[in-house]
């Protein structure tokens, strides 16, 4: 539920907002923002803001909370030209749940505005002194939300009894609140973990049960392995008259003191016709009991995944641990394995596997074997040296600081080592064409771009000291 008006005024009347200067942006998703001040008496603290959500909100911040990776374009423009700022001004509209902050630095004045509206009304947005819409976190041009288009200040409403504030049960309002929308975002993390699990659970498990199934049916197949060797022996009890070109045999077998018509292989001598039966004989028995062996295997490890997941999504759990508890389990469930190459060396650049070939063979092989066609290839230009890969994430070009240690890596292993700086070029491997007649792992790219890059000693060290995955 979102704050009224009357509350986000109560919350406002606790924070040391007035005289405050902002020291920081955080950006924790695409809907919050935490703002980060100094006060002479009231020292460091954070004012947090969630706009467009069914908990759009505003508190001081005590708690750690996760930030995006990638700085958004709207805080960066806060980071540029909002950061320094003193809070000279804080005026709420009456009976809005709308914030105007006016901040000064120098002789420029600046308005921060939080709109904390239901649906398409909520917004962070910056304007000049003028009300001149500067920037703004949801870009909304059909309500004349832009940059550049005035800013109206919406009007007072008339106050009445309604929107009252919500029971008291701290002495701070803002303390409240944080814990409140904390075990309501716990409440909603836990039961999307359970979701999650409960998934993970049910597809390991189907994946387990299967593979048990598979492992019954080649026991079945193969359970009856002696009986190729008592096939064999009979064969070899009567060896003297199997016939060249012979298809079956008709003898007696001791154990059932009957006539048995064995099948004979027309193309085999006779010497051979039998040792297909021993062979026979020795796989089917090699099939069965490491069938055996993998059968228990299965069973225990589909007994653990049972007892580990049942632990996880026992309700009875107190949160702290059932959370804990959950969040370990999906992320090791859901991390993709690194497939490590035989060749080559393997490094992680942030959340990109590079692979690294350091001669022509190790090149020839990762790009034949290790490699696909969005994946892409970084190379000293008119330099011999290894190759490197950058293994593809769907929908996510490498960004540039990735493509920076691909570069480190392709300078290190080639002749501009001693060097230090290269030219290189990069493309996707799908633009690449083997030279006909050339060398081994000689490719013809097309579609290149370039690099010109030094050598960062202290990014490869820290790239190296990492350790080969």
């Amino acid at each position: 539920m979102s704050l009224n008006w009357r509350e986000i005024e109560l919350i406002v009347s606790e924070l040391p907002l007035k005289g405050s200067r902002l020291q920081g942006v955080t950006q924790h998703d695409f809907n919050a923002i935490s703002f980060h001040f100094f006060h002479p008496v009231h020292r460091q603290w954070t004012l947090y803001t969630e706009v467009g959500t069914p908990s759009s909100r505003l508190h001081k911040l005590t708690r750690a909370r996760a930030k995006l990776p990638k700085t958004q374009r709207f805080v960066q423009f806060l980071k540029a030209n909002l950061v320094n700022c003193l809070v000279s001004e804080v005026a709420q509209t009456p009976g809005e749940r709308f914030v105007d902050l006016t901040c000064t630095r120098g002789e420029d004045t600046m308005h921060l505005l939080l709109r904390f509206y239901s649906g398409a009304g909520a917004n962070i947005i910056v304007t000049d002194d003028s009300y001149t819409i500067l920037d703004l976190l949801l870009r909304r041009p059909r309500r004349g939300e832009a940059s550049g288009l005035s800013f109206a200040l919406p009007e007072p409403k008339e106050i009445d009894g309604a929107f009252p504030i919500r029971r008291r049960t701290k002495e701070s309002f803002n303390e409240q609140i944080e814990e409140e929308y904390a075990a309501e975002r716990n409440i909603r993390t836990l039961e999307s973990l359970y979701e999650r699990a409960t998934l993970l659970y049910e597809k390991k498990a189907r994946s387990l049960e299967h593979t048990l199934a598979s492992l019954n049916t080649r026991i079945e197949q193969t359970r009856d392995f002696e009986r190729y060797k008592h096939l064999g022996d009979l064969l070899s009890s009567n060896q003297h008259l199997i016939r060249e070109g012979q298809t079956s045999l008709s003898v007696h077998d001791w154990e059932t003191d009957r006539e048995v018509e064995i099948p004979l292989d027309p193309t085999r001598s006779p010497r051979d016709a039998i040792q297909l039966y021993y062979e026979s004989y020795q796989r089917s028995k090699g099939r069965y009991e490491n069938a055996l062996g993998e059968l228990k295997r299965v069973q225990e490890e589909l007994r653990a995944h049972q007892a580990i997941f049942e632990r996880a999504l026992d309700r009875s759990l107190p949160q702290e641990e059932a959370l804990a508890l959950l969040t370990s389990l999906v992320e090791e469930s859901e991390k993709e394995p690194i497939v490590r190459p035989s060749v080559g060396l393997v490094f992680q650049s942030g959340a990109y596997t590079l692979l690294v070939g350091r001669n022509a063979k190790e090149n020839d092989e990762l790009l034949r074997r290790h490699t696909r066609g969005n994946d892409w290839w970084v190379h000293t230009r008119d330099v011999p040296g290894g190759y490197v890969f950058i293994k593809y994430i769907k929908d996510k070009p490498p960004p540039l600081e990735v493509l920076l240690d691909a570069a480190y890596l392709a300078i290190l292993y080639s002749k501009a080592k001693k060097a230090g700086k290269a030219e290189l070029y990069y493309t996707q491997v799908k633009y690449l064409r083997r030279a006909k007649g050339a060398k081994m792992g000689t490719v013809l790219p097309t579609q290149e771009r370039n690099l010109s890059v030094t050598l960062d000693e202290a990014r490869l060290n820290v790239l190296l000291a990492q350790g080969e995955v």
